[in-house]
């Protein structure tokens, strides 16, 4: 049995985050790896100068909080339930004007006034 194992541990930034990986050497004359993990993934807000405080170093600017994120989410509700509500509001203010029936004429009651013009 081996006490120890061999490892190696790979650090790579990609996608403005950096990527950390364990990997074990299997066989050490092929040079094959098999990971063991952890696997992990660091997103950068922000580097102070000091351990939690100080001036800020770097600061991401891509980076937005869960509170921000939400607000901009209600935001754009509130933005389509707006626009669905005007919509709705210009249909309903078109007035509908119904066609005259042509057969409405036909069962007209003749007043005295009509006859005494006509007559």
């Amino acid at each position: 049995k081996q006490w120890y194992q061999r490892r190696v541990a790979i650090t790579a930034g990609l996608d403005g985050r950096i990527w950390f990986r364990n990997f074990q050497i299997t066989d050490q004359a092929e040079g094959s790896l098999v990971e063991v993990g952890p696997r992990f993934c660091l997103w950068l807000i922000k580097i102070f100068s000091g351990s939690f405080s100080g001036n800020v170093i770097y600061d991401n600017p891509n980076y937005k909080s869960p509170n921000q994120y939400r607000t901009e989410l209600k935001i754009a509700a509130s933005h389509r339930y707006k626009a669905k509500a005007e919509k709705n509001a210009k249909k309903a203010a078109v007035e509908i004007i119904p066609k005259e029936d042509e057969l409405d004429e036909i069962f007209h009651t003749i007043t005295k006034d009509e006859l005494k013009q006509a007559g």
